[in-house]
């Protein structure tokens, strides 16, 4: 119990409440969007065999978007790399609510996988570093487990969004999830670039 309240105790906490947060938007968006994507498609118009086409090349464009995101976090650094993918996926998601052709909705989906799982190769470097050695296994798991909670939430509220307010109320909330994510990354994380963990560690605490 002491590591839960040493997560929670002075500056700490708003470290950890940070982790939270990001972990917490990008479980829900990606869950959100790739839970219910082929049957999402099949319901804008298309037939089953065509919506998983293009469900699986929305799902290869996963693989160069963690790549690319592993690249600029040694460039930019992990903040600016998961507050960047966090904001070009939530234009991504905002661009498939309102896309009216099949290209349209292949190019934002394509976009948006890509700018998706590129932002947890920032968010599992990112969580390891911001917490103290001493409670750093803790600290990252239960950010993990936080997110889960996204992840167990998204699929229900998206079964509820859709047949209301349509793909634009599906994708709207995504964006604006991922926009409060990217928000607080900037605004409550600390920069980890160039810095060894104990020096990140007596920053934070």
């Amino acid at each position: 119990m002491s590591n839960f309240a040493a997560l929670l105790a002075g500056r700490q906490a708003r470290i950890t409440t940070m982790t939270w947060i990001m972990w917490l938007s990008i479980t829900f968006s990606y869950y959100s969007f790739f839970v219910w994507i082929p049957g999402l498609l099949v319901q804008n118009g298309m037939s089953i065999t065509k919506s998983f086409g293009y469900s699986l090349a929305m799902y290869c464009a996963q693989v160069p978007g963690y790549f690319t995101a592993a690249f600029f976090n040694e460039r930019i650094g992990r903040q600016a790399t998961i507050a960047t993918y966090m904001l070009l996926g939530g234009v991504s998601a905002l661009g498939l609510a309102f896309a009216k052709s099949d290209a349209e909705i292949m190019t934002a989906g394509l976009l948006l996988s890509f700018f998706m799982n590129g932002t947890y190769a920032g968010v599992y470097a990112y969580t390891a570093e911001v917490f103290p050695t001493s409670i750093r296994t803790t600290g990252a798991g239960l950010a993990s487990a936080i997110g889960r909670i996204g992840a167990i939430v998204a699929p229900i509220l998206v079964g509820y969004l859709y047949p209301n307010f349509g793909f634009a109320g599906v994708f709207g909330v995504t964006t604006s999830v991922l926009v409060i994510g990217a928000l607080t990354v900037v605004l409550m994380g600390v920069p980890t670039r160039g810095r060894s963990l104990e020096d990140i560690a007596s920053k934070a605490a």
